[in-house]
């Protein structure tokens, strides 16, 4: 099983995209004795919770390090250096893999403040997801 996630990532002429991601779920075993354990868990490095005001708003800009930004309240749209853009609501998944090139600009919408949790990813697990990467 998965779950659909967009993914802003540089492009080697330097500009940026947007693509979809199907990312694998996670699995919680239970063994015989009533113990757990979870099955396709990557580790997180750092994560944190963003607030936005509905005036802010972001010029062109690369991800500080590579991670998943979770929209938790309210809504924003990001743009890629491509022109494509794209609105994100709660509970909406953006991979952020452009920490090089032009990256991306973002800004909230709909008049109210916006809330994301960012959570950073692992080198290894950064290279996991770009091999989900249509241009892989």
């Amino acid at each position: 099983m998965t779950k659909s996630a967009l993914c802003v990532y540089p492009t080697p002429d330097g500009g940026s995209r947007l693509a979809e991601l199907n990312l694998p779920l996670m699995r919680k075993v239970v063994a015989q004795d009533g113990s757990s354990s979870w099955e396709g868990v990557a580790p997180a490095t750092v994560w944190g919770i963003a607030g936005a005001d509905p005036l802010h708003a972001t010029d062109w800009h690369t991800s500080g390090m590579a991670g998943l930004s979770i929209t938790l309240e309210g809504e924003w749209e990001i743009e890629a250096g491509d022109g494509m853009r794209h609105r994100l609501r709660p509970g909406d998944i953006l991979v952020m893999l452009d920490t090089t090139g032009q990256g991306h600009r973002s800004w909230p919408c709909g008049g109210a403040q916006c809330l994301t949790m960012g959570i950073g990813i692992s080198e290894d697990v950064e290279a996991e997801m770009r091999a989900l990467l249509p241009i892989a």
